[in-house]
């Protein structure tokens, strides 16, 4: 090691030494500066949150309401009035609603049959076969309308064909649909 120093030049001697010190430096800088600046910015994260939780002013339990309601909320926006009912009233339920929909948006329904659908992970399908007679500005109201009415109602696949010769302005339409209902299966049953 002496005859490398001693040989060596100057200016590689600095190189090497310039070297150690970035190596250094880049080991101090990861292990140690880092892990804390990290730590320090998930202290300050969780310190403006809670600053924030008490500028509202609301205490924990108004908090608590309030995200309950809005979990309420979110179930009728995904279940519509559904949410509630025990699977064997849910079909008589969507046929109703189905009924009442076609009434006031001025669509005949023909039929609706139910039928089971598969398991997708946590939620059980319920299918519905759905046949309306309809003008197509009375049947684009009419899936506006169920979908406020019943939730999240998956169209499945559709078929219209237009009745009679098509040369009158707005065509009666057949219009067949399959319409799919999701459900939280419960303890996986």
């Amino acid at each position: 090691m002496q005859d490398f120093f001693d040989n060596a030049e100057p200016r590689s001697i600095a190189m090497i030494l310039i070297a150690l010190v970035v190596l250094l430096s880049a080991v101090e800088v990861t292990y140690l500066v880092l892990p804390q600046f990290k730590s320090y910015r998930a202290l300050n994260a969780e310190y403006e949150l809670l600053d924030g939780a008490m500028i509202n002013g609301e205490s924990l339990a108004a908090q608590l309401t309030r995200v309950d309601e809005e979990v309420k909320n979110l179930s009728h926006q995904l279940h519509g009035d559904m949410a509630q009912l025990p699977a064997k009233q849910m079909e008589s339920f969507v046929i109703g609603r189905l009924q009442k929909v076609s009434w006031s948006t001025q669509i005949e329904l023909v039929s609706v049959q139910p039928g089971e659908g598969k398991q997708v992970q946590n939620f059980r399908e319920t299918l519905f076969e759905v046949k309306l007679m309809a003008g197509f500005h009375n049947f684009f109201e009419w899936l506006q309308v169920v979908n406020e009415e019943l939730g999240y109602i998956v169209v499945n696949k559709f078929e219209i064909s237009p009745k009679g010769n098509g040369m009158v302005k707005d065509p009666k339409l057949d219009i067949t649909l399959t319409l799919i209902s999701y459900r939280m299966v419960e303890n996986g049953f």
